[in-house]
């Protein structure tokens, strides 16, 4: 009996295992008549359901083997001809704490949206947790414990590259280097590219409502922005029917579902965001990855008549994923797991190779495959090699029982 006991909970943790690889989502990519590198378009009602990493979607063949794939994102290019190197100002390993701590400074708050780390060469994921602030007390959080690969190289230095952390320029930032696989973690360098990309272009999400409120007393304009369902935005755009001339100030807020309070928005949610608007302008803000549902629009009207809106638009950019189809080959992409760690392939290694034009793929009308509107059930995410280990106690457990039945006999 007891035996039996054991077996039915490692049976358990096996089937709790299997739960974390599901995904809630799925789409077909289109057959293609002949094999070579695609740009598989990810349209916005597929990005919503994915993390803020966009690291929870695989792309799998007939046989349910996974198609390695990198993101358009990652193929910006380093010009190091405009590299500049930060000041690191404090840098020291916490053995205790397992991880690297490094304060660097910048003293002429030059804008930053991109860090590339210069480590020790290593072959480990890390995982880091960058910060940032103006004053050392007040720190505003740009990327929570992310995990990255190094980049190839044959010297004996690697390169951590963090391309997509926001804009930003706060005059101290604060990086922390886990070492979770207990390699410690040596920086040498910190150093920001300017980077050369193409102009961005943008896909249209689900048209949202507006309501707009007039308040006399306080003489401002308030202007309530709903989706249907949580997106990200990365440009929203207002439409003004009059007046004919103005330039007011605005302020964009939302609603906090989890405090029900309104809370400021900025490219990392962390600080206020002021612009203007202006009838000699395009009246769009530009954000980051912003994930919203409902949005408020504050408007500062002073003693002048208030701006009456007609349209409200928001914008995602557009998202693709490179990978290499083979012809007559049947592929499919699931996504929407919030326990999935990204994948780390090795032809990121490569994409010197991928062509820079490849044909753009559509998707098919998305599935649902958990019906739990995109909401995980609470599982272990573990490496597959301990899943392999769990197969083999199970085994050691079955040889035991029929061993100790054949004794009986």
């Amino acid at each position: 009996m007891k035996y039996k006991i054991q077996f039915t909970l490692i049976l358990i943790i096996i089937v709790n295992i299997s739960f974390s690889q599901e995904f809630n989502w799925q789409v077909e990519l289109p057959i293609v008549d002949s094999s070579g590198y695609y740009n598989i378009f990810l349209r916005p009602e597929i990005t919503s359901k994915l993390n803020k990493k966009f690291s929870d979607v695989r792309i799998f063949d007939k046989k349910k083997h996974e198609v390695p794939y990198i993101r358009q994102a990652d193929e910006d290019e380093l010009k190091s001809a405009t590299s500049k190197k930060i000041k690191i100002m404090q840098n020291e390993h916490k053995l205790a704490k397992k991880y690297t701590m490094a304060l660097i400074h910048n003293p002429k708050k030059d804008e930053f949206e991109n860090l590339v780390l210069i480590i020790k060469q290593t072959d480990a994921e890390k995982w880091v947790h960058l910060s940032g602030s103006d004053d050392l007390r007040n720190w505003h959080i740009l990327k929570n414990n992310t995990r990255y690969q190094s980049e190839f190289s044959d010297t004996a230095t690697a390169e951590i590259r963090m391309l997509d952390i926001p804009k930003t320029n706060y005059e101290y930032y604060k990086l922390l280097i886990f070492d979770y696989n207990k390699e410690i973690i040596r920086l040498d360098e910190v150093i920001s590219y300017q980077i050369t990309k193409k102009e961005q272009e943008y896909a249209e999400v689900l048209r949202p409502t507006f309501i707009q409120e007039d308040t006399t007393e306080e003489t401002r304009t308030i202007l309530k922005i709903s989706f249907a369902k949580m997106q990200y935005i990365d440009k929203i755009a207002f439409e003004i029917e009059s007046p004919k001339n103005f330039l007011r100030k605005a302020e964009l807020t939302k609603k906090d579902s989890a405090t029900g309070k309104k809370i400021r928005i900025d490219y990392h949610d962390s600080k206020k965001k002021d612009f203007y608007l202006c009838s000699d302008s395009i009246n769009h803000l530009i954000l980051s990855k912003y994930t919203a549902k409902d949005l408020y629009l504050v408007v500062e009207n002073n003693d002048d008549i208030n701006l009456k809106f007609s349209d409200v638009r928001a914008y995602q950019e557009n998202e693709y994923l490179t990978a290499f189809l083979e012809a007559g080959e049947k592929y499919i992409v699931k996504f929407g797991n919030k326990n999935v760690p990204a994948p780390i392939y090795d032809i990121k290694f490569f994409k010197e190779k991928i062509p820079l034009l490849n044909p753009v793929l559509e998707t098919s009308k998305m599935e649902q495959l958990i019906e739990n509107d995109g909401k995980n059930r609470k599982s272990i995410v573990i490496k597959p090699y301990l899943l392999w280990i769990a197969f083999a106690i199970v085994l050691a457990i079955l040889s035991l029982i029929s061993i100790r039945v054949f004794r009986k006999k």
